[in-house]
């Protein structure tokens, strides 16, 4: 299929060149690319056979074209069309631009051309728009495949000029998603400083997963009301800001509004897409090949003035923490490496942030569905009495095991050599500092949370169930220390092995014992006890990690 497209693409070689591409390098650097991106593996099996295939391509046209009849039932049960297609396009704008930030980022920012395009005399204008429209090319795989059980639909129940308006409105959907993303990355790329903009594409992609966990919850929900509750345009005024209600306009001129309204919504429609490829071509590709080079460049370390000023300076809360927490030299070592890397690695955070970021999603959601349709004050009298907020202490507990599944992991792996030529004589302090850091960092906080947010509206009796899940999660990371971290942190490539099994038994027993908890909550003299105990066994268990000989931290050649 992206053949097909590549060869229609290039027809236009007027259009090209009046762009300011050189034809001829446009042309072979997306024929060569097109043709390396066929050749990949397919990536989500445990071992790549390195050999091509299509069967990647086809379950994820399969899965697109699920994601397609979603956008098929939003035309189906909202009977205002024009309301109808402003939703739909939305959603069809929103899933294309978080593919393109998400999947695509890479390509755009792709720093190996510097290698081998960068040095030839090649423009910044062929090199910016030949990235832009291979990113378009394997877009387009995806816009066929959202939309071909939208058009099967329309095509039964529209008429033929309204079809063919439809095709082009999603051709413009899909442009205003290009040309946002590009335009968005290169207007930072030029005006901002190279590490300011590795860290906005981090947090940008952190901000995305967020939105679809959250969307995914709380999309149907706010369709079923607009179906319920027969809400039109005019009273959803919020969507007149967004480019999908410009563009679904030109149905209602079709069907004979010729208002004031109308007309000026569809020549935004089409000005503001047209607008934004000349921004992207004229305006912001200059420096582009500059920009991308200077991306492959490591972090730039701190001035030596600053490092100076710094050292003059209170000693980081990282350090105080260390001290106080740590017994030994050696085991404040692992809490320091843990701290600093897992602060500084813009590939740890990007994985594991969003997945922090999903319990405040989870917590609204547990409050919207209970006792749905009574006041809030209601709400939460009936959150306190079926205990259902302990949910929410052993859902955080969840967040352990990403941390460990991902401690150990780096792109920068080789690094680890340091760990085999230093004289580390008791590896189980080492691991106990690597624990204490991940806790103090990425659980406690959330403790700290919750215990602010459960003591105001459930009472004081809630602190004991917080500290009996808090001795529970402390438990929990030891075994997973144990049984499941078999490397030193930063230490093993970044691979994508799946342990599912092993996680679908941790989650099941997290859920039993949470099911349980939530069982005996009444009880509060239990819960202390218990509480107790499960901390006697918790720092039972630390100092049994401190002591444990790690042999499966052996040197290994990655």
């Amino acid at each position: 299929m992206e053949r097909y497209i590549l060869r229609f693409i290039l027809l236009f070689r007027g259009v090209w060149e009046n762009l300011g591409v050189n034809f001829a390098q446009f042309k072979i650097i997306l024929e060569t690319k097109v043709t390396l991106d066929n050749r990949k593996p397919i990536t989500f099996k445990k071992r790549n056979t390195g050999k091509s295939s299509s069967s990647s391509s086809i379950i994820q046209f399969i899965l697109y074209m699920i994601i397609g009849l979603m956008f098929m039932v939003i035309l189906i049960l909202i009977p205002d069309r024009y309301l109808a297609l402003s939703i739909m396009l939305l959603c069809f704008i929103s899933m294309l631009s978080i593919t393109l930030v998400s999947d695509f980022s890479p390509i755009l920012l792709d720093t190996r051309d510097q290698y081998i395009i960068m040095p030839k005399p090649v423009n910044d204008r062929t090199i910016a728009l030949s990235r832009i429209t291979f990113i378009a090319i394997k877009l387009f795989n995806q816009v066929i495949a959202l939309c071909l059980p939208l058009l099967i639909y329309v095509f039964f129940n529209w008429d033929i000029i309204a079809i063919f308006l439809l095709v082009v409105q999603l051709l413009l959907s899909t442009l205003v998603a290009l040309v946002f993303v590009n335009g968005f990355y290169l207007i930072s790329i030029k005006y901002l400083p190279i590490q300011k903009f590795k860290d906005i594409i981090t947090y940008l992609q952190i901000g995305l997963s967020m939105i679809i966990f959250l969307a995914y919850y709380l999309g149907p929900n706010l369709i079923q009301t607009i179906v319920e509750s027969q809400l039109t345009i005019e009273q959803l005024k919020f969507l007149w800001l967004f480019p999908s209600t410009w563009i679904a306009s030109f149905q209602s001129l079709l069907l004979g509004d010729h208002s004031l309204q109308i007309t000026l919504f569809s020549v935004l429609g089409i000005a503001v897409p047209l607008f934004g490829i000349y921004a992207c071509t004229q305006l912001f590709s200059r420096g582009f090949n500059a920009k991308i080079a200077a991306l492959a460049s490591a972090d730039a370390p701190l001035p030596e003035s600053k490092v100076i000023s710094q050292n003059l300076t209170k000693r980081p809360l990282y350090k105080k923490l260390g001290t106080k927490l740590c017994s030994s030299p050696l085991e404040e070592a692992g809490f320091s490496i843990v701290w600093l890397i897992s602060s500084k690695t813009r590939e740890f955070k990007q994985q594991l942030y969003p997945s922090l970021a999903y319990l405040p999603i989870y917590f609204v959601f547990l409050f919207l569905r209970t006792g749905e349709g009574l006041p809030i004050r209601e709400k939460l009298v009936k959150l306190g009495e079926s205990g259902l907020y302990i949910v929410m202490f052993y859902l955080s507990l969840l967040t352990i095991l990403t941390v460990f599944q991902l401690i150990t992991q780096s792109n920068k792996y080789k690094a680890a050599w340091i760990y085999y030529v230093t004289p580390i004589d008791r590896p189980g302090q080492f691991m106990t500092g690597v624990l204490k850091a991940c806790l103090i960092k990425y659980v406690l906080p959330f403790n700290v949370l919750f215990l602010c947010i459960c003591v105001p509206l459930f009472g004081i009796s809630s602190i004991n169930d917080l500290l009996l899940s808090s001795a529970v999660g402390g438990i929990e990371s030891i075994l997973i220390m144990l049984f499941l971290v078999k490397n030193y942190p930063f230490s093993k490539a970044s691979q994508s092995s799946s342990k599912a099994l092993v996680n679908l038994l941790i989650l099941g027993l997290l859920g039993l014992l949470g099911y349980l908890h939530k069982v005996i909550f009444q009880y509060e003299l239990l819960i202390w006890g218990l509480a107790v105990l499960a901390w006697i066994l918790f720092f039972i268990m630390l100092k049994y990690l401190q002591k444990e000989d790690w042999k499966s931290l052996a040197f290994d050649d990655n």
